[in-house]
C-alpha cells in the first residue's frame, strides 16, 4: 500500500528519479550517498497518519529534491548566509520546509500537506506559528494554531517574506530575514518535517558543489565557506548516521585558495599550437570516372553502382593539412613571486589565475607542467602531473625580483624540450641577464606581462619593451581577468600567418 502512495507521489511530481526505505528513524531524511538516490522514510512518522496524509509526506520530501533545496551546493550557501547563528541547521531546514510546502500548494495545486499538519498536533510555539503562515498564504486548513501577541506580531513579519522566489540574493535575504524573525522562539522540541543535510550526500556531491561555489563567489567569501563548512560537517550528527564526511574532506580542501584558483580557471580555455604538422587527402570534387582511375575514388552512391564510363563518377582529392592534436609539449611555467606581484592569498592574483588556466589547458591535452616560481630564489618543480604544479605555481615568496638565470639554465637542461612561459610584472632587477638567456633559448617561448601589478608603469614599460624585442618571444598584456581568454601558446611565426 504504501509503495502505491508513494508512485502516486512520484506521478505527481512528474517521477522523480527518487526511490524510498521504510526505517526506524526519528526523523525521514534523503539519502544521496549512493548513486541510487532513495527517502529513508520514518516508520514512527506515517504509521498513525492516514493515506491522504502520507502522500502528503511523499509529495514534501520529493519536492525538496525537485523544488528546494535540491543539492548540496544550496545548503551550503544557505548554512553560511546564516552565520554563527547556534541553531543554522534547524532554521535552515524549517526555512527550507516553508518553501517547500507553499510551492506543491501555491504553484502545483497539491493540497494533500496540508492534511499532514491537521493529523500531527502542534507542539511548540514554532509549529503554531507555521501552521497559521501556511493557513493565511494559502487559504487551507493546515490544522489548529494559537497565537499569542508576540507570535502575531512575528506571522506578520514573516508574511512580508516573499519564499517562492528563489532566486540567488532574495533567497540569502529571506533566510536570514527568517531566521531573525523566529530564532527567539525555537527549543530543543522543535522538529523540521524532514532532515536534509549535507551528510546526505555523497563526496563527490560536496566536491562538485564547493567547486561551483568558488567559480561564483569571490575567493575571501570561499575561503569563509569552505572553512565554515568543515566545521558545520564536523559537529552534524543526524540520527547517528555522521559518516565524517568532513574528516575524509578536509585534507583536500585544506587549502581552500588553491581550489578556488582551480575552479575559476575552469572558466577559460588556453589555445595551446601543437608544435607537429599532419598532411592528408579529403575529397573535393566529384568527377567522371575513366577506366584508367584507381577504384578508391570510385563513388558508388553518384554512380548508381555502375561502373559505367560517363555514368560513372570519382572523387577528386585534394592536401589537407592540420596539427597532430597529440603534439602538445611540455610546458614550465615561470612565474615572478616578489614583493611587487599581487599576494594571491589577500587579493586576486591574474598572475596565478592565468598560470592555472594555463597549466589546466596543458593537463587536459596529456602535457606535464614544470614550475619554476622565482623571487629571490627559484623554488623548482620539473614537469609533473600532480597537483604539486598548482601550489608551487601559488606559492608567494615576496622577496626581491631576481630570476636566477644559472640556475635556470640548469634546470632546462634537465627539461628540454617544452614551451616556456614567463610570468611577471617585468620589474626584473637582473633584466639584462634574463633577456639574454632568453634570447638563447630554442624553445617556444611567451611573456605574459601582467601590468595590473606594475607599480612604476614607466620603468617596468622599458623592461616590457625589450623582452618585445626578442625574435623568438610572444608577449601579451594582462591587466584584468578578461585577459586571460586572449592568451594563447603559438610559435613567433604563427602572428604573421
Amino acid at each position: 500500500m504504501i509503495e502505491e502512495l508513494f508512485k502516486k507521489a512520484r506521478r505527481d511530481l512528474f517521477y522523480p528519479p527518487i526511490g524510498f526505505e521504510i526505517a526506524d528513524v526519528p526523523n525521514s531524511y534523503f539519502d544521496f550517498s549512493s548513486r541510487k538516490y532513495k527517502v529513508i522514510v520514518s516508520r514512527r512518522q506515517i504509521e498513525r497518519l492516514s493515506d491522504e496524509a502520507i502522500v502528503g509526506i511523499f509529495h514534501h520530501e520529493l519536492n525538496h529534491w525537485v523544488k528546494h533545496p535540491y543539492d548540496a551546493k544550496t545548503i551550503i550557501l544557505e548554512l553560511h548566509w546564516l552565520g554563527d547563528r547556534p541553531n543554522k541547521k534547524m532554521i535552515r531546514n524549517l526555512f527550507d520546509d516553508v518553501v517547500v510546502n507553499l510551492d506543491l500548494v501555491v504553484n502545483k495545486g497539491l493540497d494533500e500537506v496540508s492534511r499532514v499538519y491537521r493529523e500531527i498536533r502542534p507542539v511548540t510555539k514554532i509549529d503554531h506559528l507555521i501552521r497559521a503562515l501556511f493557513h493565511k498564504l494559502t487559504g487551507l486548513d493546515f490544522g489548529k494554531y494559537k497565537l499569542d501577541g508576540n507570535l502575531k506580531k512575528k506571522l506578520k513579519e514573516l508574511l512580508e517574506i516573499d519564499f517562492l522566489d528563489t532566486s540567488r540574493i532574495r533567497l540569502k535575504n529571506n533566510i536570514r530575514r527568517f531566521a531573525d524573525i523566529i530564532e527567539d522562539v525555537l527549543d530543543r522540541q522543535t522538529v523540521p518535517f524532514i532532515v536534509f543535510n549535507l551528510e546526505d550526500f555523497s563526496k563527490e556531491d560536496i566536491r562538485r558543489a564547493l567547486r561551483d561555489i568558488a567559480k561564483e563567489v569571490e575567493k575571501d567569501e570561499y575561503v569563509r565557506i569552505v572553512r565554515e563548512f568543515l566545521k558545520d560537517i564536523e559537529i552534524e550528527d543526524v540520527g547517528k548516521r555522521s559518516v565524517g564526511i568532513g574528516k575524509e574532506l578536509e585534507g583536500e580542501f585544506k587549502e581552500p585558495e588553491i581550489e578556488w584558483y582551480k575552479a575559476r580557471a575552469m572558466n577559460y580555455t588556453i589555445h595551446i599550437k601543437p608544435l607537429r604538422r599532419t598532411g592528408s587527402l579529403y575529397p573535393s570534387e566529384i568527377k567522371d570516372f575513366e577506366i584508367e582511375d584507381g577504384i578508391d575514388s570510385y563513388n558508388p552512391i553518384e554512380s548508381y553502382g555502375k561502373l559505367i564510363p560517363g555514368l560513372a563518377k570519382r572523387y577528386s582529392f585534394d592536401d589537407f593539412e592540420g596539427f597532430d592534436e597529440r603534439a602538445v609539449p611540455n610546458a614550465v611555467i615561470i612565474i615572478d613571486s616578489s614583493g611587487s606581484m599581487r599576494n594571491p592569498d589577500k587579493k586576486i592574483s591574474y598572475a596565478v589565475l592565468g598560470a592555472f588556466a594555463i597549466a589546466k589547458s596543458y593537463l587536459e591535452s596529456g602535457a606535464k607542467v614544470g614550475v619554476v616560481n622565482f623571487s629571490n630564489r627559484n623554488l623548482e618543480l620539473l614537469p609533473t602531473r600532480g597537483d604539486d604544479v598548482y601550489r608551487f605555481i601559488k606559492i608567494y615568496q615576496g622577496g626581491g625580483t631576481v630570476l636566477n638565470v644559472k640556475q635556470l639554465e640548469e634546470y632546462v637542461k634537465k627539461v628540454g624540450n617544452a614551451d616556456y612561459i614567463l610570468i611577471t610584472d617585468a620589474g626584473l632587477y637582473n633584466i639584462n641577464e634574463v633577456i639574454e638567456f632568453f634570447a638563447r633559448l630554442k624553445y617556444r617561448l611567451m611573456l605574459i606581462w601582467i601590468k595590473s601589478d606594475v607599480k612604476d608603469l614607466e620603468e617596468f614599460r622599458r623592461n616590457f619593451e625589450k623582452f618585445k624585442k626578442l625574435r623568438n618571444i610572444n608577449v601579451i598584456e594582462v591587466e584584468r581577468e578578461e585577459d586571460i581568454p586572449r592568451i594563447a601558446i603559438t610559435s613567433v611565426v604563427d602572428r604573421f600567418d
